[in-house]
């Protein structure tokens, strides 16, 4: 018992890290995307996002590794449900989708990506043996 919460735990606080990585990237590709250039609130732009990526990643990854990606190594399961959260985000921000739309676009795509990870790691079906 104490090694599933150790792993949970584990698990957490990586998906915060990379979630808090994502999101300052996703601010920059919007910041560039939308040409807005910001003079004072820079770095509270950045921290905000970071801040709401690490809170994400940190509940939302433990969540969808038990669930989907028990199977898959830990580095793939975090840098690509990540590169796909940040994608569903600035999709979200292209199209302008609003607050909620973008929200839902990027953990859409991040669960997208969970279930192609947990099929691509899914353990082959034995195959019956000739009598």
């Amino acid at each position: 018992m104490l090694r599933i919460i150790g792993i949970t735990a584990l698990v957490s606080i990586l998906g915060g890290l990379i979630g808090a990585l994502a999101a300052a990237a996703a601010a920059a590709a919007f910041l560039s995307l939308t040409g807005v250039g910001v003079v004072g609130g820079l770095l509270n732009l950045f921290e905000a996002a970071m801040v709401t990526g690490f809170v994400i990643g940190g509940f939302a990854s433990p969540v969808m590794t038990w669930l989907f990606m028990r199977r898959v190594p830990l580095w793939r399961a975090s840098i690509e449900t990540a590169f796909a959260t940040m994608l569903g985000f600035v999709l979200g921000v292209a199209l302008q989708f609003g607050l909620v739309g973008t929200i839902g676009a990027a953990l859409g795509c991040a669960i997208l990506a969970s279930l192609r990870l947990k099929r691509a790691y899914r353990t082959p079906a034995p195959v019956p043996e000739a009598v």
